[in-house]
This record gives structure tokens, C-alpha cells and sequence, in this order.
């Protein structure tokens, strides 16, 4: 019972430092991105963050772009354990859905550079990482699990619990708690850097090579708050908010046993008194009399003590488990902050109607700290001023673009997230298969001269395993698909809208000791994300 209940409120205790690199990794960081996600060897002013050695070809002056995207995405966890069906609103059913929603109405980015001769200074705000946000209404299935099992237990139980009290003389035949999980992840970054020029011939045949040196300050801000209360179970038709029970039951027990034991003690002192008169009774009626007395109470005196014994036995029960405190309300209020630095390196290339972009970024060394209000779970990770490593993982991007005709080009990429160097609590990254791939297509055309459309699709692949899997920090590899147009207003203004959609496959994890209840269970993991996104830049 007490590893139960301790899996049920070490639910909690799953933090940002569960989440890898890759899956933490934002590069949706502009419109550009969300209508042709190839960006990594684009020379426009988004590759301050994507391609900062392409800002070598931007032009002479300042150039500013700020970024808008509204998402909204969905965290399904469907799960089929047997005990779920005694839940009283599942009427019978094993399978349950528990669904996290969020919505990000409002994600900004910033985007600056100045290049003056082969110089280009540039600066890129945005939110570079962090799972997002998710509000599950009814918990989770690491939440749910322990709690189910409590009919099953409860019943095995209740030949010690129920020998005081009549009343509750019966199994459990259903269950109840109120559960709620909110968590906020993001990771804001500072990057700024410096491209040089080292060459470039602007003749028919273009060839030019810049080289970038930068970094990138990544603040990480999370929030959990949640709680599992009235763990409650359905006896004789009535539903019993355990906490109390068990406390009522621990004293009644206790008071049951004195009260058997004084009766035993009674009983015995009477048997004993009834011997001794038989022994020295002289009338044989009499003698007979009195060792019948003697037996009766030394048969009550025998139930008596098997009585206390089993209400000592119930108060051991509870007492042994912590069944008051286990089964108490849970409570949780913690902000996790954090910082690091990770410098970028970069290059461009360009000869002729190809140009090929990289980056590498270094790890970002990182941990969180906690800041907590409340607390009341009993898992120690969540204390107030606790550190827990969180990296950012390294990150080698290549990309090449090509003008196929002067108003169509083709555009790919590789990104490689090392996410198995990435460090994490308990060194949870190592649990991985392999690092994060993710590979972008897209092409780009001008429809008149001051309107392009763009589309592109994005694939990724996570070494995703059972074992790096749960209910907080689950991923799911998938194929993203955006599209959208960029708009010449004016000479200086530049207007991009998109769209962008990403479907995942499904991942399903069984166990045969579902959230460590010792039982089978299969938990299948989705999610959906949809966003929407415009800029505005502006060319000084």
C-alpha cells in the first residue's frame, strides 16, 4: 500500500529536467519558418537565428523583423488498465482518456541585424525551447493508477480493519480522487554574434564564404502546479473519503483493542477466581458449577484477546502503511528557473545559384532551481532550492538552397540534436536509442514580383524508448507540412503570413507494472499541434 500511494504522489516529482534537448528544441521561430520550415541556408533576416553566417548576403544597414505565432496543441494519453473500470464515472470501462489542451495566443520573436561593409551584427529574441504548456483537468494515468488499485487492496484488508466496526464489513467495490496537473515549460533565448565576409564575387558566377561567432543566453522559466484530493472508495453503496476514514478507524481500533483487552483481563481474572472455588469446593454439584464458570470465561476471556489482536492487527495496517497521510490531499506549487550559455559557430557558402549554411551549437549547460510555495507530496525533488540538471542539447544544422530558375528554389536540411549527452535528472537522456533527426524539404516561389508562396514539410525522428516515456514528458516522432506567402508592401516593408501543422504517430507503452501497481496496463501516447504565424520586416 505505502509504494502505492508514494508512486501516486511521485507523479509530481516529473519536472522540466525529464524533457531531452531535441524535444525541448524550438525552431519555429518565425513566419518564415512556419510557411517553408528549410530555412537552414537562407540569407534573409531569420537566419539570425537559423543561418547567422547567411546574413553576410542581407545587405548594407539595419534590418528589423518581428514575428507573431499562435499555437495550439493537444496531449492525449489513452490508457487501458483493468482496475480504471472501478473508477465511478467509468461505469465499467478500463479505457480511459486523459487529455491535456493548451493554447499559446501570443509567441513573439525579434530579429535585428546591421551589416556595414563585411561586418554583420545580428540579434535574435525568442522562445528556443521548452515543451510548451498543458492543463490536464483530470490528471494523469501515473496520477489515477495507484488510487485504482484501492478497492482490490481495501478488500484485502478489510478481515483486520472491519473486526471492531460491522459497519464497513464488506469490500470496495469503486473509487474516486479529483486530480489536476497544470505545467509551463519555456526556455527563452538572447543571441546575439558576429558574421564576417571573407569573400564575395557578385559577378555571374557568385561565390562568396562568411564564417559567424556567436552565443545564445537561454533562460529557462517553469512552472507545475497540481494536486490529487478526496481519494475516496465506494463501500456499501456510500462513498468514504479515505484520509478521514482511516484515521477514524486507526482510533476505533485502538480504542477496540483496550476495550478487548480489559474484557480479556476481566474474563481471565474471573476464570481464574471460578477455578479456584472449584478447587476447593467439597459438593461435587457445586465443583461442577464452578468449572463451567471457569470455562465460559476463560472462553471470553480466549475471544476477547483474539479480538484485540485483530484490531491491533487493523491499527498496524494502517499505522505500517501511513494509510491517513498516504491517502491525504496532495498539493503542489513550484516555479523552476535556470540559465546558460551555449556559443554558435557558423558558415555560409555560395558559388553560383547554391548555398549551403551551417551551425553548430554548443550544449547549453543547465540547471533549474526550485522555487516552491507549496509542497505537500513528499517528494523531495520538488523541495524548495533544489537543483536539477536540465542541458540544452549541442546541435549541428546544414542546409543548402538552390535557385533552380530565377524565380523558383528548392530547399533541404538536417538538424541532429545530441540529445544523449544532454544531461538530465537521474541521467534519464541516456535511456535514449539514438540522438533527435529531423530533416526539412521546401521550396520557394515568386508568383508576381512582390509575392512569393512557400511550402515545406519537416520529418522527425526521436530515439524515443518505454523507459524515456511518461505521462509528463512523452514525445512522439512526426511530419509537419506548412505553408504561406511573403508579401513586398513597400520597398522597406515585407509582410510574411503561414500556416503550419505537424501530425504525430502514435506511440503505445505496456507494462506489466502499470505506474508500479504490479498489474499489465498499455498507455498510447498522441498529440496534435496547429499554428498560425505573421511577420513584419523592415529594411533601413
Amino acid at each position: 500500500m505505502r509504494k502505492l500511494f508514494l508512486a501516486a504522489v511521485a507523479a509530481f516529482a516529473v519536472s522540466a529536467s525529464s524533457y531531452a534537448g531535441g524535444y525541448l528544441t524550438n525552431t519555429n521561430q518565425n513566419a518564415s519558418y512556419l510557411r517553408n520550415p528549410a530555412r537552414l541556408a537562407t540569407f534573409e533576416l531569420d537566419g539570425a537565428y537559423s543561418n547567422p553566417a547567411g546574413l553576410a548576403w542581407i545587405g548594407e544597414g539595419w534590418h528589423f523583423m518581428f514575428n507573431w505565432q499562435n499555437a495550439a496543441q493537444t496531449r492525449k494519453i489513452t490508457s487501458t488498465f483493468a482496475p480504471f473500470a472501478q473508477n465511478v464515472n467509468q461505469f465499467g470501462n478500463p479505457t480511459k482518456t486523459f487529455k491535456g489542451e493548451a493554447s499559446a495566443p501570443f509567441i513573439p520573436s525579434l530579429d535585428v541585424a546591421y551589416q556595414k561593409g563585411k561586418f554583420t551584427a545580428s540579434m535574435h529574441f525568442g522562445i528556443t525551447g521548452g515543451g510548451g504548456k498543458a492543463t490536464f483537468n483530470e490528471g494523469l494515468p501515473m496520477f489515477e493508477a495507484p488510487v485504482s488499485v484501492l478497492p482490490g487492496t481495501l478488500s484485502k484488508l478489510y478481515s483486520s480493519i472491519n473486526s471492531i466496526d460491522p459497519r464497513y464489513n464488506h469490500t470496495a467495490d469503486g473509487y474516486y480522487a479529483e486530480m489536476y496537473m497544470n505545467g509551463r515549460q519555456y526556455i527563452y533565448g538572447v543571441q546575439v554574434g558576429v558574421t564576417y565576409k571573407f569573400f564575395e564575387n557578385k559577378g555571374a558566377a557568385k561565390h562568396g564564404l562568411s564564417m559567424h561567432l556567436g552565443a545564445r543566453m537561454n533562460f529557462a522559466s517553469n512552472h507545475y502546479e497540481g494536486y490529487l484530493k478526496n481519494i475516496s472508495a465506494r463501500m456499501g453503496g456510500n462513498m468514504v473519503t479515505l484520509s478521514p476514514y482511516f484515521s477514524n478507524k486507526y482510533s476505533e481500533l485502538l480504542e477496540g483493542e483496550e476495550l478487548a483487552t480489559a474484557k480479556a483481563q476481566q474474563a481471565t481474572a474471573e476464570a481464574q477466581r471460578y477455578t479456584f472455588l472449584a478447587e476447593t469446593a467439597t459438593d461435587e454439584a457445586l465443583k461442577a458449577q464452578y468449572l463451567l464458570a471457569a470455562q465460559k470465561y476463560a472462553k471470553g476471556a480466549e475471544l476477547a484477546e483474539d479480538l484485540a489482536k485483530q484490531a491491533r492487527e487493523g491499527a498496524n495496517i494502517i499505522a505500517e502503511n501511513d494509510l491517513i497521510q498516504q491517502t491525504a490531499d496532495k498539493q503542489l506549487d513550484c516555479d523552476q528557473k535556470g540559465w546558460g550559455i551555449a556559443p554558435i559557430i557558423g558558415l555560409d557558402y555560395r558559388v553560383g545559384n547554391l548555398n549551403i549554411g551551417a551551425r553548430y551549437e554548443f550544449q547549453t549547460n543547465m540547471n533549474i532551481e526550485n522555487k516552491t510555495t507549496v509542497n505537500t507530496t513528499g517528494v523531495e525533488s520538488f523541495a524548495h532550492g533544489v537543483n536539477t540538471p536540465n542541458d540544452i542539447p549541442g546541435i549541428l544544422a546544414i542546409g543548402a538552397q538552390y535557385q533552380v530558375l530565377p524565380k523558383w528554389r528548392l530547399m533541404a536540411g538536417w538538424n541532429c540534436y545530441f540529445d544523449k549527452k544532454a544531461g538530465m535528472s537521474g541521467g534519464k537522456q541516456k535511456t535514449l536509442t539514438h540522438n533527435t533527426h529531423e530533416i526539412t524539404v521546401g521550396t520557394e516561389v515568386d508568383v508576381v514580383d512582390r509575392l512569393t508562396l512557400s511550402g515545406g514539410f519537416q520529418n522527425t525522428d526521436y530515439g524515443l524508448s518505454d523507459t524515456f516515456q511518461s505521462d509528463l514528458s512523452f514525445s512522439c516522432d512526426s511530419y509537419s507540412l506548412g505553408f504561406g506567402l511573403k508579401v513586398k508592401i513597400t520597398k522597406k516593408w515585407t509582410a510574411n503570413a503561414a500556416y503550419f501543422w505537424t501530425t504525430y504517430k502514435d506511440y503505445t507503452k505496456a507494462s506489466e507494472n502499470y505506474n508500479g501497481t504490479g498489474l499489465h496496463g498499455v498507455d498510447v501516447y498522441s498529440r496534435t499541434n496547429k499554428v498560425f504565424g505573421v511577420g513584419i520586416t523592415y529594411d533601413l
